[in-house]
């Protein structure tokens, strides 16, 4: 199958329905290769993960039903071999978070307001480069 005409599916966990619908939108601007999931929980979102392809998850930190942090170490149980690429997408910027979630696992750490959509699709792009990469490395 050719590469390019593969479509990308990027899951956005976030418990605020306007920061979903903004980033979906800017998301499908940046890229008609998108297909945005969305959920409103970690829970949900981890289920959509099990029942899905999904190749690069969006995470807020501050979730209703669990941490960010618990989502992504879920995902991405050893920090140095990711099978997907993961991003946190928050509106907390701390740089001791930020840190923490890049030990963690995630591909970057990038904060709400202090970013464009198309700086986000730059950084889908990136972490899952790099996810690809560290597979083929370990093969």
């Amino acid at each position: 199958m050719d590469v390019s005409l593969a479509r990308t599916t990027v899951l956005l966990i976030d418990p605020h329905k306007e920061d979903r619908e903004y980033w979906t939108q800017r998301l499908n601007v940046s890229s008609p290769d998108y297909v945005v999931l969305e959920a409103d929980t970690g829970k949900a979102g981890l289920l959509l993960c099990r029942q899905q392809r999904v190749d690069c998850v969006l995470v807020e930190l501050a979730l209703p039903d669990m941490s960010g942090f618990e989502v992504l170490v879920k995902l991405v149980p050893r920090a140095r071999h990711p099978e997907i690429a993961v991003i946190v997408l928050t509106r907390l910027a701390l740089h001791p978070m930020a840190d923490l979630a890049i030990k963690n696992g995630a591909q970057e750490y990038l904060v709400k307001p202090h970013i464009s959509g198309d700086d986000l699709d730059w950084a889908i792009q990136k972490a899952m480069f790099a996810v690809a990469f560290k597979k083929a490395e370990h093969r």
